[in-house]
């Protein structure tokens, strides 16, 4: 497709990368809710949630290591980058709330910066891992990453 043609569907890079984030952000909600529950536990839950995330991005490694040195230089590809990053930190956020409601998670914690630790943890991780080329593997990747959350949380990952 000649670049002319290109721009015809598009108003500016702004709005190409738009496109891409809006998809890459489709794929990791889809690939999470793909992801089998292998039990019933919050630990369970943590684990689908891990596991997903980094099978996505594995999927997109490329795109995601575009995104994120792009968005160093370009204000509003930074704006769509955090706006992204939001919606796993607020689903933490909130599923860390309700767990305190219920007793679970210690109300001492604040749910706004555990989910945005947490969330940077395993985001990072998989950044180092699938973009810089550390030599990783997913199922011990999804182990650590999800005993780490779990033992910040002060839940038993032993007991599920």
């Amino acid at each position: 497709m000649a670049h002319g043609t290109f721009y015809t569907y598009f108003d500016s890079k702004q709005a190409i990368f738009q496109e891409v984030m809006d998809a890459l952000l489709e794929d990791f909600r889809l690939e999470a809710e793909a992801t089998p529950l292998r039990g019933t536990s919050l630990v369970d839950r943590i684990e689908r949630a891990n596991r997903g995330y980094l099978r996505a991005y594995q999927r997109n490694a490329r795109m995601m290591g575009v995104i994120e040195q792009a968005a160093i230089i370009d204000p509003e590809l930074l704006r769509m980058r955090v706006g992204s990053r939001r919606y796993w930190v607020d689903r933490a956020q909130s599923s860390i709330a309700h767990w305190q409601r219920d007793g679970l998670v210690s109300s001492d914690l604040d749910p706004r910066y555990c989910a945005n630790a947490l969330g940077s943890m395993v985001d990072r991780f998989a950044y180092v891992w699938l973009v810089l080329g550390e030599p990783f593997e997913l199922e011990p990747a999804v182990r650590t990453l999800t005993t780490l959350y779990c033992r910040a949380l002060n839940l038993d990952h032993q007991d599920g």
